[in-house]
């Protein structure tokens, strides 16, 4: 039996729904590590929810009454835990959905539960009710400056917003972020970092290099290894393109965790054995998704280690 039937038929036997919250900022780049799980592992076995589907009020309505979504009050987090339950039991739910070109809420539209549910937003973590229905958690958080440029560049671009709207509302939701958003950070099992690269600021527009980091609590029963191969030899030779990798122990919401920082532009083939262990797992080839070769940025490598750990922790849920 191969990895990929063995993984898949691992999912479906067990019946287990696993679910993953992703929180963080509008704009924080929680879409990007969604999605790369959702590619990596397989679209047949994850599906995403965006919380933005549970808010109460359309984009005229919140106007009008002065409140952001990032306010609790703005969003139905009981329907929300009501239906992560159900999830959670692999029943299907009718859910809303919220239109982001339009500002308005559409619906109610059918879901059924995937064996891997990600919950993508910014509220995964709010109530002790959510946090006791996942089985992991990240917490996306760039730096100031990066989420500026990112969510002026999305909200123009993507969802009709002038310059002035986006500035006015990142003002106007600055304090909501830091009350109810910012505290879910020490909830998270996964905290991800993003600031400019050191070896210029440009490279993030220019080649999707940033400065990424991944600090990870320890899990019993985990003792599946993640390889990532740097020649040195190799990168000594003829690699022009600088880069770093840096571990640090830190603490995080009173716990003690390890963080890996990547910066720069990687050899691609430093992936090799990384890439060839997901391809093995899910029949997916993570190469296919690396548009940058022949160059991995760190948002690429951490994409993959992150991938590999969720099937890993949830392979370590079946022996315990």
């Amino acid at each position: 039996m191969n990895h990929s039937s063995s993984f898949q038929e691992f999912l479906s036997k067990s019946g287990y729904v696993y679910i993953i919250g992703v929180a963080g900022d509008s704009g924080s780049g929680k879409t990007t590590f969604t999605a790369a799980i959702r590619d990596l592992i397989g679209e047949d076995l994850v599906s995403t929810i965006t919380l933005d589907d549970y808010h109460l009020y359309g984009r005229e309505e919140r106007n009008a009454l002065q409140i952001t979504p990032l306010s609790p009050q703005a969003n139905d987090l009981a329907s929300l835990e009501r239906h992560v339950a159900r999830l959670k039991k692999g029943l299907c739910v009718e859910k809303n959905r919220y239109n982001h070109r339009t500002g308005k809420i559409e619906g109610p539209v059918f879901f059924k539960p995937s064996r891997i549910i990600i919950l993508e937003g910014l509220h995964p973590l709010i109530t002790p009710g959510l946090r006791a229905l996942l089985d992991f958690s990240f917490f996306v958080d760039p730096a100031q400056d990066v989420k500026r440029e990112w969510k002026l560049k999305r909200d123009m671009g993507a969802r009709g917003y002038t310059e002035q709207e986006v500035r006015r509302e990142m003002a106007m939701r600055e304090s909501d972020y830091q009350s109810y958003v910012a505290p879910q950070r020490k909830y998270a099992r996964g905290i991800i970092g993003i600031s400019f690269s050191q070896f210029g600021r440009s490279l993030g527009w220019k080649e999707n290099i940033y400065r990424v980091s991944l600090a990870l609590e320890p899990l019993s029963g985990m003792n599946r290894r993640v390889w990532m191969q740097l020649d040195l030899g190799t990168v000594l030779a003829g690699h022009s393109r600088p880069c770093s990798v840096k571990y640090l122990p830190v603490i995080e919401g009173g716990r003690l965790m390890g963080s890996i920082e990547l910066d720069g532009g990687f050899p691609c083939e430093s992936a090799d054995i990384l890439s060839t262990m997901l391809h093995g797992e899910t029949g997916v080839d993570p190469r296919d998704f690396l548009p940058h070769c022949p160059l991995l940025t760190p948002t690429d490598l951490i994409q993959m280690i992150v991938c590999w750990r969720i099937i890993s922790h949830r392979r370590s849920m079946q022996v315990r």
